[in-house]
């Protein structure tokens, strides 16, 4: 009977070791929150910019600096960052390296598991970004064109050439605007470049208001056109979509930062 007695203690002391070990495990899920993370933009500042998010540091011993935010280029920051969202709020800051001064500030959402920050620093002065409410008859594209110096009006158009016939096809995005300014048009998927496939063989040019070949940044064709593939342009069927792009010229070709983040769209 002793025996017997033994035996249920014992039981019952393994059966409550093992409802322990599971509340553990289940609080450590809780508690580990994975959030990905994306900072896109442009960094016009002559100094290396530092992301920290908490007490992480993604600095110049992390991957052999491949955070940090390279100067007078555009900011493609991507990490998945795990914490424990009950300790305290996450917030996620942007410091110049050179001054030490923390450029930007931002937390992470309490909800979901991805977060985008989009910081453009230019001129001395981080650019406002004020982004429309989506419009579910249409989609709202966003231009900005960094073209120092020079506030000739300019036209925006998708340019495709046909492999099999040689035939042109044009869609403009935006007609005679100012750059250096932001400027958002309403846009639906011309029948030209409605499908993945078109818009990929296309390019996003700025030339001269009114003209197809005065091409807008230092007369230079390769400043002032870039390939339409990866730009997640709006194809058919698709509205109610707010995209935001930021164009520069470096080192002697046009490169971009998409500011936006759509992370159920294949395109």
């Amino acid at each position: 009977m002793r025996m017997k007695i033994n035996y249920i203690r014992t039981s019952l002391c393994c059966i409550l070791l093992s409802l322990v070990f599971v509340a553990c495990n289940k609080e450590d899920m809780i508690r580990e929150k994975a959030m990905h993370i994306i900072i896109n933009g442009y960094n016009g500042d002559v100094n290396e910019l530092e992301v920290t998010i908490d007490t992480t540091v993604y600095d110049k011993a992390t991957k052999n600096g491949k955070f940090i935010l390279q100067p007078e280029s555009v900011i493609g920051f991507n990490v998945v960052y795990t914490y424990n969202p009950v300790v305290r709020e996450q917030i996620l800051r942007i410091k110049n390296t050179g001054t030490g001064k923390v450029m930007y500030t931002g937390a992470l959402p309490n909800e979901g598991t991805k977060a985008i920050f989009n910081f453009i620093y230019l001129d001395g002065k981080e650019l406002t970004l004020e982004i429309p409410q989506p419009n579910p008859s249409t989609n709202k594209l966003g231009f900005y064109l960094n073209n120092t110096g020079d506030n000739t009006p300019i036209d925006i158009f998708l340019y495709r050439k046909d492999e099999s016939n040689g035939a042109e096809y044009r869609a403009y995005l935006a007609k005679n605007i100012s750059p250096n300014s932001w400027i958002y048009t309403d846009y639906i998927a011309a029948p030209a470049f409605d499908d993945k496939n078109k818009v990929n063989k296309s390019t996003i040019c700025f030339t001269k208001a009114g003209t197809t070949d005065e091409w807008a940044i230092e007369g230079d064709k390769n400043q002032s056109e870039v390939s339409a593939f990866g730009k997640g342009l709006p194809l058919a069927g698709e509205k109610g979509l707010v995209q935001p792009y930021f164009f520069t010229p470096n080192a002697g070709v046009l490169t971009h930062s998409s500011l936006f983040f759509y992370p159920d769209r294949s395109n």
